[in-house]
This record gives structure tokens, sequence and C-alpha cells, in this order.
């Protein structure tokens, strides 16, 4: 290292006297050609009259010649160095972000993200956090909402508590459980940064047996090529042994995307893949073996016992708009464009398309011997195509297109800043099987689905904005279908308060036929062939944010009718009575001194506990307390997670439908699961060790998070967040 070291020091001392005795040799040069009378003359011919020059040994000095330009090469010359000064000041300026989308502060943001709108191409940024209060939550029910019913087992099929917060997918029902752990184009961030970024984490029972190992891993790079082209990979994998036999879950999501913020073209686009591989177990049989006993968890008998689930989704998306400016400067008899740099301002129409391929497959497998009695029982010994195994598929392939015109009348911060229309084409391939392809083989059932829609929004200042939108069937399988959507928000910026306070109000009116697989299904365990008349639904709802005072409060109010829910049996069924829900939440964190008291609280009542049923009360509660170890470089976090949902009869899972569905056999709940924790903010990295469960068997056992389905036991659990950029 020392040998290359000095070279370089010589090399560099080389260069010096390299450069300095060409500058002398110039100046030399330069001196002579003025002591000798040479100059420089636009004139080809003004060397010949000039006589040359006599040395003090009478030689002639013709060894220099004459150096003559002519009017065009000092004319060429001239305009060079005008080209090189313009290159050495681009050369020496950084490259800056010209977009219309987003405001002149993100030029000066290291990053920024924003989730991608399929409607009309509007973005909605996102506020990122890489600290050790958001990446202490690797479950999505931990981090999104105040728990949910599920199985227990990271990846596993999962139904938030909040009923206004359940994700839905229109066109494939059995995933909606999974959307938690993946994403889809309206969901996945999009992101810009002005140096590489790249996330890696993991999180899990890494010392735990590896018969109930829990491995969530999560990778992710982006960089921007340009100020206005960015690309980003990501990984990410949920995924558990299981505390049960037969529960081992394998969900992995890869995502690789691109955006381009360019001054009239906008564009985001990519590629999602998701797939998840479960072995069913139907859960405990037996639910005395985890009330009245503290036993190994593999050793708890179990429903079935060779069942498997496999699911894919895989989505090819592209949302692009082109931005055309109405506004011109009359200059004479001619109009011309104003400079780019006010594009996006005054009256503006974007163009745009929306594209996505979507293709969903499920396919369930299981067998069931004649003797064994629980199995068969579990599935009321409805066996229609098989008595002993099953292999059931499902598949939905949609093509969907949309155009859309978005007219900005007066400016982009105008009372009315929008008005946009746009026509969408949905193609629906389905595959489920019917009873008369034993005759006739296996074919795929089509729908061409037509809509239009209609949307509006405006603003004043960073005050009051407000959007709308409407869609409309008219042709296809949705035909008549409608729904109207609309938000306003209201901000205030009290003293004291520079992050704000926030009121938003939200409405959802809509009319749908339900989804194809609810009409029709011919199954090995389930068959049914409904006509269902279309559910309506009205949603109000409403939430105050005031960040400065960590303090979030939510509610909502839903009157429905003709919804559609799964029965005791886990057959679906339609609810031809209106029923309503209501919805109160509220996230408040409190300090004292250097204790600090996170708190998460819903309040939920449902008029049809029958139809849907919730949790009236659910807790999460993270008190802790919080110090610096190393003044800024390592802060510390020790304190204790609880969790608890008041008794209900919570649903119960079908695997062979994939979906949850309603009993009344037990109720679950009214007992506190208990994490101790320390969490650790070192620098850019986040650390947290876990012993889940601390309290298990107080004041009882009843640590179910579905009917018959467990959480885990005690175990001991690692998680690491780092995340790395170049400052």
């Amino acid at each position: 290292m020392m040998k290359i070291k000095n070279t370089e020091k010589i090399l560099g001392y080389t260069l010096l006297v390299a450069f300095y005795l060409m500058f002398y040799s110039s100046s030399a040069v330069a001196q002579d050609i003025k002591k000798f009378g040479i100059t420089k003359d636009s004139s080809a011919t003004a060397a010949a009259n000039v006589a040359p020059a006599v040395d003090s040994l009478g030689m002639a000095a013709d060894s220099i010649p004459a150096v003559t330009y002519t009017k065009k090469e000092l004319k060429r010359m001239y305009r060079d160095s005008i080209w090189a000064y313009k290159d050495s000041v681009l050369r020496n300026t950084p490259p800056l972000l010209h977009t219309y989308v987003f405001d002149d502060t993100t030029k000066y943001k290291r990053m920024f993200l924003w989730n991608a709108d399929t409607w009309f191409n509007k973005p909605v940024t996102i506020e990122p956090d890489t600290t050790f209060q958001d990446w202490y939550s690797e479950q999505p029910h931990q981090k999104n909402d105040v728990g949910a019913t599920w199985l227990g087992v990271s990846g596993s099929a999962m139904l938030y508590n909040n009923w206004f917060m359940r994700p839905r997918i229109k066109e494939f029902p059995f995933y909606d459980y999974y959307l938690p752990y993946t994403y889809t184009p309206q969901t996945l961030a999009f992101y810009n940064t002005k140096t590489p970024y790249t996330e890696l984490a993991y999180w899990g029972t890494l010392f735990a047996n590896k018969k109930m190992e829990e491995s969530n891993i999560r990778f992710l790079h982006t960089q921007n090529f340009s100020p206005s082209f960015n690309i980003n990979f990501l990984y990410e994998r949920f995924g558990s042994a299981g505390m049960l036999e037969s529960e081992k879950t394998d969900n992995r999501t890869l995502a690789i995307t691109g955006n381009w913020l360019g001054k009239r073209y906008v564009a985001q686009g990519g590629w999602i893949y998701n797939r998840i591989k479960r072995d069913e177990n139907g859960g405990i049989s037996d639910p005395s073996m985890v009330l009245d006993t503290l036993v190994d968890a593999k050793i708890i008998p179990i429903t079935l016992k060779k069942a498997n689930n496999a699911l894919k989704k895989n989505t090819i998306f592209l949302t692009h708009s082109y931005g055309i400016p109405f506004k011109f400067l009359q200059k004479g008899d001619t109009l011309a464009v104003k400079d780019d740099k006010e594009l996006g301002d005054g009256t503006m129409a974007y163009i745009g398309h929306s594209f996505d391929a979507t293709f969903y497959t499920k396919k369930y497998t299981d067998e069931i011997s004649l003797s064994d009695t629980v199995a068969r029982d579990f599935y009321h010994n409805k066996f229609y195509i098989n008595p002993t195994s099953s292999a059931d598929s499902m598949r939905v392939f949609k093509l969907e297109n949309r155009f859309f015109i978005n007219m900005q009348p007066w400016a982009k911060d105008a009372i009315i800043s929008t008005v946009s229309g746009g026509l969408g084409h949905q193609y629906l391939n389905l595959y489920g099987f019917q009873q008369p392809y034993f005759l006739t083989g296996n074919t795929n059932g089509t729908e061409n689905n037509m809509y239009m829609y209609f949307g509006a929004g405006g603003k004043f200042r960073r005050y009051f904005s407000w959007d709308g939108i409407g869609v409309f069937n008219f042709a296809g399988y949705y035909q008549n279908d409608f729904s109207i959507d609309g938000k306003v928000k209201f901000s205030s910026y009290p003293k004291g308060m520079p992050q704000g306070m926030h009121l938003t109000g939200k409405l959802h009116i809509s009319q749908e036929r339900p989804n194809f697989f609810f009409n029709n299904i011919h199954s090995n365990h389930y068959v049914w062939n409904n006509n269902f008349e279309k559910t309506t639904q009205t949603r109000i709802e409403g939430k105050l944010e005031i960040p400065d005072w960590k303090m979030e409060l939510y509610a909502g109010y839903a009157m429905l009718k003709n919804n559609t829910y799964f029965d005791s049996l886990s057959v679906v069924r339609q609810n031809g009575e209106s029923m309503n829900i209501f919805t109160a939440y509220m996230k408040k964190d409190f300090k004292l001194w250097k204790f600090h008291l996170d708190n998460k609280i819903l309040f939920q009542t449902s008029s049809d506990e029958d139809v849907v049923p919730l949790p009236e009360l659910a807790l999460d509660l993270r008190y802790y307390f919080q110090f610096w170890l190393v003044k800024n470089v390592l802060n510390v976090q020790i304190g204790a997670n609880a969790i608890y949902t008041s008794d209900y009869y919570a649903q119960g899972y079908s695997p062979a439908l994939g979906v949850f569905y309603n009993q009344k056999t037990e109720k679950i709940g009214n007992t506190p699961y208990i994490d101790a924790f320390i969490n650790m903010q070192w620098k850019r990295a986040s650390i947290f060790v876990k012993y889940i469960n601390a309290a298990q068997g107080w004041p009882d056992s009843d640590y179910f998070s579905a009917f018959r389905y467990i959480r885990s036991q005690k175990a001991l659990k690692l998680g690491i967040h780092w995340p790395f950029y170049v400052k």
C-alpha cells in the first residue's frame, strides 16, 4: 500500500512539474513572438510583407512562421469558445428534477416516495420512516392496524380487525387475505433519490428450533440514473415453519419497477410477483390441549394432515401521461408556447393511459382417507368429485386498459384545479371447474367489462383540498354497477404546531354485483350456483391528525345491504337485510420524562354479528423507557408490548376455499399477548430483541389468533433493519 501511495505522489509531482514547464514554455514563446513582432492578422497576405528578423549571428528567424486566421476561422473560434463555456457550466452544475407533478421542494430532498394513481396518474406522496419507531413492528397487522384475525404464522391469511381497512380484490376474492403482505400497482411505493439507497432487513426467531423457526426478509435497492429516471428492486419474504404440525408458510414478493418524472411525460410501471405456498392443517382438533395444558405445540392434534394451498399473483403494469400547455405568448402574428419551467401552471391538459395485466391462480390439494373421521367431519362429509383426494384450481386473467384526459382549467392550486374523465375496458378470462366439463373438457369463460369514469379536484394553498371520482359500468358482467368516492381535507397551522392539524373526511357509495366465484363454484368440498342481488354500501369516514401531539382520531360508519359472507358451513350467503358498522380508533403517544406510553385503541360495533363479527375492543399498547446509551449514536427503548381483544366469535378458516367463515362454537380473546423487548436505533440501523408471548399462561392459555389457530409460544425474536445511502 505504501509503494502505491509513493508512486501516486511521484506521479502527481511529475504532472505538476510538467504543467509548470508547459506553462513556462508557452509564456516564453509568447514573449519571443512579441519580441520578434509576430502578430495575428485576419489577412493571409500580411505576413508576406514583413521582413524576416535577424538574430545576433545573422540568422533569419523564419523558424517561427507568422500565425494568421481568416474571418471564417475567427467566427468559428468565437462560437466554439461560447460552447466551451456552456459545457463547463453544465459540467459543474448539479442536475435538478423538473416535473409538473411535484412542487419545487422535491428538488432539495435526498429522497421522496409516492403511490401511483391508476385513474388519472396523480401521485400521492408518502412520508418515509426508517427509524426504530416504524420498523419495530414487522407484521402488517401491528404496523397498519390494531391486531387481526389471522392463522398465527407469518405470511398466512389475515383479516384486519378494523373493518374499514380490509383490502379486497374484486376479480379474485381468495387473494384478499394475503394483500397485507404484498403490493398492487396502487400500494407499491415509487422512489426518486439523489443517491443510491438500499435497505436490508431480517426479522425472525433466529435461535429457535428449526421446526418452529420464523424468518422474514426485506431487500430494497433504488437509484436514479438521471434526475427523472429511477429503477427500484424489492424482495420480501414472510414465512415460518409454524407452531403446529403442517402449517409451514412461505410468502414471497418480487417487484422490479421504474418511473420517469419528466417536464411533460410522467410514467410508473413494472412487474410485481407474489407466490404463497402453505401447508394447511385446518387448525387444532382439540382446543383443550391449549386451554387446559401447557405442551409443545408440535404434539397438539390437528385436523388435516395432507393439505396444501398454492397461490400466485403476477402483474405487469404501466401508468403514464403527457402534459400539454394551453397558455401562449403573443409574438407578432404567431403563438409561442411558454418556457417549460412554467409547465404545470395555468391551463393544461394531461392525456394518459393505464395498463394492467394480472394473472391470479389458486390450487388446493388434500388427501383424506375414508377412516379419517376428524378431517371428513371438518368438511361436513362433502366430497363431490373424489372421495379421498382434492385438486381444485381457480384462475383469473385480467387485462385492463384505461384512457383518460385530465384538464386543468386555471392553475394546479386553484379551488377547481382538475376536471377529468376516462374510458376503461376490462377483459376477464376465468376458470373454475364446472360439472359439464366431465363431458366437454375444461374450458375458460370470458367477460368484457366496459366503464366510464369522471373526476374533479382542487385546493386552496395548504389549507384546503378536495377530490372525487365516479365510475359507471355500462357493459359486461358488472353492467350498471357504480361507485362514487369523495374526499375533503382541512388543515390549519396554529402557533406552536409547525406540522399543523388536519381534518379529513371521506364518502363512498357503491352498488356492485358479487364476484363470479360467489355465484359459481364446483369443487370437491363446495358446490353452489347462485344469482345474488347487487350489494350496496355507503361509508362515511372522518380522521383528525395532530402530528405535533402524536395523536390521531378516526371514526367510520357504514350501511350495508345484500352483503355476502361465509356461514358456519363455509358456504357463501347473502344478507338480504340492511345492517350497519361503526368504528372508532384512537392513536396517542404520551411522554413522561423518559417514559413513553404509545396507545392504539379500536372500538367497533356490528348490528348483525352473525354476518360481520367484530371485536368490540382491540388494544395495542407499547410502554417503554427510552434513553441515549451513547449520545447521538445509540438510542435505546426497553419495555413491553401488549395486544388484546375482547372475546367474540372470531372467524374460522376454510383451507379448501382459502376464506374466513363465521362460527358460533367458541369465543376467543380476553387474554393479553405480551412481548418484552429491547428496541435500539444505532445510527441508521434499527435493531430489536423480543421475548414473544412472555406471559404465556397468564391469566390463562387462550392465545388463539383465529378459531382453532394459535399465536406463537414463548420464543426469542431478533430484528434488524439497516438502510444504506450516500450522503
